[in-house]
């Protein structure tokens, strides 16, 4: 039977008569209402009516009459709105079988509204059945009263919105209690309250132990509401925008032990948060230990917004957390984004999760400003699990600061443990604070455990330590310090640090300067492990500066590698009984004892290599001084001396480079330079004596290049010259012979437009007296200019050539000039040379087979100028000498005709001159001179060689025609004398060029006409200490 009972109880004014009392009788399409009262009674007393007739609906519920308490029950199936618009008490109760509202109902089907400055009051809205429509608890436009809402309860059925809010005016609302184990289900917004922002509403406790949901907008939102708890056992899930959204509003204390999540795949979908927090005060959020906080949705970090519309498990913006405490799962693309917010505590004994594949741009916590608002951390501790797969763990964005942070938990990260970036809107320094791994703390990282470096506008911290037991282990690095970037005091390790290329990478700066008392930059105690897998424990690189030493406790091993721009402010000092391996290429100031390395534990000090550097002014050697009371067990595997400003007479003995080791545990002395001075080391007396090869100095370089670069250029130059003289010489043969023997040359020729004129209309004449070519070329080289280095180089020139026939033979001269750019570790030869040859040709005798015997000679001369650099480290010393080349050569040779084969022997005879100026090397940055300048004197090159060759040409076609040359140099006197001084002491050296140079030429011949031919080559040299390649197009001209 449909049952609506309604209840008005009148408020006491005294007795009044039963025949003067107000009888209500409201027809509600056959429902019967009775409102009686009793005479002056101080309790309500309640008296239900059953509807008259079964079959008949009742439309609305209304009462109007003030200071009544309405009570209002639903037991059937009721289709029509209840709508509450006095200032009374009312009680709205839908029983278990009651239904309210048609299926698919999306309008108001419960409102309760207040106007004016009235107080409306629901003692209690409890549904036990089913509402099907929207809950509206409100008011009407102007209303400056009071909204009171004394319990909202459902354990049924809710398909619709429930809100209760203040949307205007200057009234209240008030919630007291508001529960929920049915469950509410809504398009719209599912819960939703609201407030004014200079009247907000109050909501003393929210209580949800079913399923809230929304298949559209925010499961559960709150907009200016004071709220006293928040807690949530069941079920809060939105499939299109956030679970839970708090905006401008203040919580004391949120608590989920259920599960709150959004899902939605459409990657442009910015509001896949699990919960909001927008411009809010929060005093205690806890996510307990089965607590789940879900952002399943597809929205990565990117761009200026970083993660701030990312799907996530938590979004924070603008907001104040007292304490924040996970211990449940926390997740999402990001698993919390932390935007200009600040947090007091946060504590993770759960798990955070981030699922962003991006791997800069991500983080499973995400740290950023929004605006120029920084965000803050103050106390940062994990003892449970922070991990992303594929990105960052812990992202921190410019300005945005972790006071301190301990971690005796575990971050695991495919990228950066913790990671900086700069989006370059908050143009602050990073502070990341002081940094504490607990024992059984581990971050794990597949590039750096700690990645300090990404933010432009520097980071700054209060330093790193890792307790025993404690670990960072990165694919690159255990902490990693970029350049510019500064850890203000040590960083002290107990537990263990270690990565792929370094334990700890430093090109920025740890410790601080200025201090009165540079003590520790990086400690290690106890069981302390800086280790790599395949580089230094430490490796302090660029311009790395730790203020302060390296001190080692512990009892393992420990390498270290300082690189040459970087610097240790006081030292290294071992109290352990594990080995410190050490390799100096930079600065290592002395501590305050005076001393470089001190060993006073039971463990030793390996110094593999150690860069001794000069005094600027003075040239003597920064000596390296070894201290402690262990100094025996200080080993050095080679010691290498800074030649830059090295006065040469101030190294006489062992203890002008280091002191305070036994001599018999010194290995190698050598020095920085290309090897033109090598220092011999005599343990037994202590002595150091010097060794100079100039072959290995500058002038050995110079000599190789010009040698080298001459010898390409003359075989070259034969070539060309040679072959287009041949033009002439074999006139009286077949066109296709004279064509081919002109065509052993190889490069390319542009043609002037008289040239192209009679390209066009060809010229058949079979008397030729003059031939023409300009041709632009360059090489690729490999010289050995540093000695066992090959050094890459290229040369570019430009040749003109001109030959003549006369009775008495053939004339040709040429003139050419050519750039050559030549790189080595230690040298760099760069020259132009001007070059200029006249070459004569003629047939001597053809015999009574048809052989023809030539004859050919060559004169030639060249000027170089040459600009020599030396380079020692970062330091370079330049000149600029003059080289003069000239020389003479000739060559006999035959041709045998046979059919459409030629085949040509040839052997020569020549003579190489060189003169080369006195020059001194000038500084030019830094020092890369020894103390009193290094000068070589002129030096003069006579060298006389033979030649041999073969070529073997083929007439295909008369449109295609090869030709194939093979040939060697051999040097009858390779020798080279040179003289030079090193500071005050001169030196005389000999050494020797290459015997034997074998070079090899192709050619691919297209003849056009009996003016012109065009034809693609390549030419090869060979030698041990190096080789030419050149490739060449050719145009020559004949008229």
């Amino acid at each position: 039977m449909k049952n609506i009972t309604l209840t008005k109880t009148p408020i006491g004014e005294g007795k009044e008569s039963c025949l003067n009392s107000k009888k209500i009788v409201l027809s509600l399409a056959a429902i019967s209402f009775l409102a009686s009262c009793a005479n002056a009674a101080p309790t309500p007393e309640i008296k239900t009516y059953d509807e008259i007739s079964k079959n008949t609906k009742a439309s609305s519920a209304s009462v109007y009459a003030p200071q009544a308490r309405i009570n209002t029950t639903v037991s059937s199936s009721i289709n029509n709105q209840i709508n509450i618009s006095d200032s009374g008490v009312h009680t709205i109760i839908i029983e278990a079988g009651g239904t309210l509202g048609s299926i698919g109902n999306n309008n108001k089907i419960i409102y309760a509204h207040a106007s004016g400055n009235n107080t409306l009051t629901l003692a209690n809205l409890t549904n036990k059945g089913t509402i099907n429509g929207k809950v509206a608890v409100e008011h009407d436009r102007g209303f400056t009263g009071t909204i009171t809402v004394n319990t909202f309860e459902n354990t049924g059925q809710v398909n619709g919105q429930i809100y209760m809010g203040v949307w205007g005016g200057q009234g209240t609302l008030t919630v007291d209690q508001f529960d929920n184990s049915g469950t509410i289900a809504s398009s719209d917004k599912g819960v939703f309250f609201e407030g004014g922002a200079n009247n907000k509403s109050t909501i003393n406790n929210f209580n949800n132990t079913g399923v809230i949901s929304s298949t559209n907008k925010e499961a559960v939102q709150f907009n200016y509401t004071d709220v006293k708890t928040i807690t949530n056992n069941g079920n809060i899930k939105s499939e299109g925008h956030r679970g839970i959204s708090i905006n401008n509003s203040s919580v004391q204390t949120l608590n989920n032990s259920g599960t709150i999540q959004t899902s939605n795949q459409d990657v442009k979908n910015w509001d896949t948060q699990a919960i909001y927090i927008g411009n809010s005060t929060i005093q205690t959020f806890i996510n307990s230990k089965n607590g789940i906080l879900k952002g399943d949705g597809r929205k990565d970090p990117g761009g200026p917004n970083g993660a701030m519309f990312a799907s996530s498990g938590v979004n924070l913006s603008g907001s104040t957390i007292t304490n924040f405490d996970n211990s449940g799962i926390l997740s999402g693309r990001v698993g919390i984004n932390i935007s200009s917010t600040t947090i007091d505590n946060f504590k993770n004994t759960g798990t955070i999760e981030g699922t962003s594949g991006a791997k800069q741009l991500s983080g499973t916590v995400f740290i950023q400003s929004w605006g120029t608002s920084s965000s803050t951390i103050k106390n940062f501790e994990n003892t449970g699990l922070i991990k992303n797969q594929n990105g960052n763990a812990i992202f921190i964005g410019d300005g945005n600061k972790i006071e301190t942070l301990k971690n005796s938990g575990t971050i695991e990260a495919g990228n950066n443990g913790i990671t900086f970036y700069a989006f370059d809107t908050n143009k602050k320094p990073v502070n990341i604070g002081k940094i504490t791994i607990e024992s059984g703390g581990v971050i794990k990282a597949g590039n750096d455990a700690i990645h300090i470096d990404g933010s432009k506008n520097g980071i700054e911290g209060e330093g790193i330590e890792v307790k025993e037991g404690g670990r960072l282990e990165g694919g690159n690095a255990g902490i990693y310090i970029g350049g510019g970037k500064q850890v203000n005091t040590s960083i002290n390790v107990s537990g263990t640090i270690q990565g792929g290329n370094g334990g700890i990478i430093n090109t920025g700066t740890i410790g601080k300067e200025g201090q009165e008392k540079q003590e520790y930059g990086i400690t290690i105690e106890n069981e302390g492990l800086i280790a790599s897998a395949k580089g230094s424990g430490i490796l302090n690189t660029d311009n790395g500066i730790i203020y302060g030493n390296i001190f080692n406790k512990s009892n393992n091993n420990l390498s270290l590698k300082n690189d040459s721009d970087a610097t240790i402010t006081s030292g290294i000092k071992n109290e352990g009984s594990g080995t410190i391996f050490v390799n100096n290429q930079g600065t290592i100031d002395k501590d305050n004892s005076g001393n470089h390395l001190v060993n006073s534990g039971s463990g030793s000090i390996v110094i593999e290599d150690w860069l001794v550097s000069t005094d600027k002014e003075t040239g003597k050697l920064d000596t390296v001084v070894v201290g402690g009371n262990n100094t025996d067990n200080v080993k050095v595997d080679n010691i290498t001396v800074d030649q830059g400003n090295a006065d040469l007479d101030g190294i006489e003995d062992i203890n002008n480079i280091i002191s305070g080791v036994k001599p018999g545990n010194i290995g190698n002395i050598g020095t920085n330079g290309g090897g033109e001075i090598d220092l011999i080391y005599d343990p037994s007396t202590g002595k150091i004596h010097k060794r100079f090869d100039l072959s290995a100095s500058i002038s050995g370089a110079t000599f190789r290049s010009l040698i080298s670069t001459t010898s390409r250029r003359s075989t070259f130059i034969d070539n060309v010259m040679g072959n287009s003289m041949q033009t002439f010489a074999l006139a009286s043969s077949s066109k296709s012979q004279s064509i081919a023997m002109s065509e052993k040359g190889n490069l390319y020729a542009d043609a002037s437009d008289y040239i192209k004129s009679d390209l066009n209309n060809g010229s058949y004449g079979s008397n030729k007296e003059h031939s023409l070519f300009i041709l632009p070329y360059t090489s690729s080289q490999n010289v050995e200019l540093s000695l066992n280095e090959e050094s890459k180089g290229h040369t570019k020139g430009t040749i003109i050539g001109y030959s003549t026939l006369k009775d008495s033979g053939i004339y040709g001269m040429y003139a050419g000039y050519e750039d050559t750019k030549m790189g080595s570790t230690y040298f760099d030869i760069n020259n132009r040379t001007y070059y200029a040859g006249l070459k004569y040709f003629n047939t001597l005798f053809t015999t009574s087979k048809g052989q023809e015997v030539y004859i050919k000679a060559q004169g030639k001369a060249a000027l170089i100028k040459n600009d020599l650099t030396k380079k020692i480290g970062n330091n370079e010393a330049k000149a600029e000498p003059n080289s003069y080349a000239y020389g003479v050569n000739t060559a006999l040779g035959m041709n045998f005709i046979s059919n459409k084969d030629i085949f040509s022997p040839e052997i020569g005879l020549a003579y190489e001159g060189g003169y080369t100026e006195a020059f001194s090397m000038k500084d030019t940055i830094g020092q890369a001179t020894v103390k009193g300048g290094e000068r070589t004197y002129a030096n003069y090159l006579n060298l006389f060689s033979t030649k041999t060759s073969f070529t073997w040409f083929r007439d295909w076609l008369p449109n295609l025609k090869t030709s194939v040359e093979l040939g060697a140099k051999f040097n009858i006197n390779p020798k080279v004398e040179a003289e030079a001084r090193f500071g005050n002491i001169k030196v005389s050296d000999e050494f020797y060029l290459p015997r034997i140079q074998k070079f090899v030429s192709t050619s691919f011949i297209v003849p056009v006409n009996e003016a012109f031919y065009f034809s693609l080559n390549y030419n090869g040299m060979f030698d041990k200490d190096g080789n030419t390649h050149t490739g060449f197009a050719q145009f020559n001209y004949l008229w």
